[in-house]
């Protein structure tokens, strides 16, 4: 690493570091008063905080991109405005070189990133949610005078919903909470034929997965099943459930917002796909965004240094926080525009995601071919 590399990573470093630190502090602050809006007896203050402390990993994660465009614009913005980057650029170091030179900022923030999505994030999401699950389940404990029966609940509030592929058509679970044993508590079960006319309906108040036999057994079963003439319903105590999903997928999928589950989460996700086919679009576009991180990172690299070297070559550090800040927000509406595409036009998510990338690349490469 030579000393122009050396001196743009710390540089940018330092403005990044500050950028992402200010942003997290403003995240942070209006995401407390989100939290004690739900504020209960036994879920304060103090718990709020502690709570949002937990989920922090997941939002400096969700901002590092626009941290790091953000963070080179101020860097590179006050080399210029101290006439060091005209130096650089009057001693033969072409636009490209100065961006090689960027490459080891990308690259640990990259490596920050990675650490934050796939190990630091996913372990902090789930203690959070478990932390305010138990805090106001203790609440409502306290008020009712007994026992929460969802206390140790690790489901979502709106539960889970399963696809699959049966042998006379199709079936669809919906599972409301499952606990930390892996047990489920109040499984519905729709069954439609070919024709998507409802066949069967099962409600069983509880279930438990078998590692021996590989499937699900149900306890107190009610079940409704229907013809062209008449129904039929009636109960069973125990019943098998042959579903493949086990209770790590489950556990899984309790938590799963595609921004807070890992890759290998969100490709074993996709590839129970039948499961779950309408949610799917979602999980790609969030899959195929970490994967091209590196890409996006370049794009917004790149055009940070277009914006110095062209239009902000001589403004104030006001003016360049400002139109970065539009810049940034430019890239996340495209990033929304292109994201419905996905699913409304059948667009591949691989797309979706790199083309406002490609665009700002277009975009930064012809600024810098214009000032170069």
């Amino acid at each position: 690493m030579s000393v122009l590399d050396r001196y743009l990573t710390r540089q940018c470093l330092i403005a990044i570091a500050m950028v992402i630190a200010v942003l997290a502090t403003l995240t942070l602050l209006f995401a407390l008063i989100e939290e004690l809006d739900e504020g209960s007896a036994t879920y304060g203050f103090v718990q709020a905080l502690e709570y949002l402390m937990l989920t922090m990993p997941r939002r400096i994660e969700e901002l590092m991109s626009y941290g790091v465009f953000v963070g080179m614009l101020l860097a590179l913005g006050n080399l210029s405005e101290g006439g060091e980057l005209t130096a650089i650029r009057a001693a033969g170091v072409s636009p490209y070189r100065i961006l090689a030179a960027l490459l080891p900022t990308l690259g640990i923030c990259l490596l920050l990133g990675l650490t934050l999505s796939e190990w630091i994030s996913p372990a902090g999401e789930r203690a959070a949610e478990q932390f305010k699950r138990a805090a106001i389940a203790a609440s409502l404990s306290a008020a009712s005078g007994g026992t929460d029966k969802h206390a140790t609940f690790v489901t979502p509030e709106d539960g889970i919903w399963l696809r699959r592929d049966a042998e006379q058509g199709t079936e669809f679970v919906h599972i409301a909470s499952m606990n930390q044993q892996g047990d489920i508590a109040d499984i519905q079960i729709y069954e439609v034929d070919e024709n998507n006319r409802l066949m069967a309906t099962r409600y069983a108040k509880k279930g438990s997965f078998s590692d021996e036999e590989n499937y699900w057994l149900l306890h107190n079963v009610r079940s409704t099943t229907l013809s062209e003439r008449r129904s039929t319903s009636f109960e069973e105590e125990r019943r098998n459930w042959h579903n493949p999903v086990t209770p790590e997928q489950l556990a899984s999928q309790a938590f799963s917002d595609p921004r807070k589950m890992t890759l290998m989460q969100i490709w074993d996700y996709l590839a129970r796909a039948d499961q779950h086919q309408s949610a799917s679009a979602a999980f790609e576009l969030h899959f195929w965004r970490k994967v091209m991180a590196p890409v996006i990172y370049l794009s917004m690299a790149l055009m940070a240094l277009a914006v110095v070297l062209g239009p902000l070559r001589h403004t104030s550090i006001g003016q360049r926080l400002t139109l970065g800040i539009f810049i940034g927000l430019a890239f996340k509406y495209l990033q929304d525009l292109f994201a419905p595409m996905a699913s409304v036009f059948s667009l591949p998510s691989v797309l979706a995601v790199l083309i406002p990338a490609l665009i700002y690349l277009y975009i930064a490469h012809r600024l810098v071919q214009k000032n170069a």
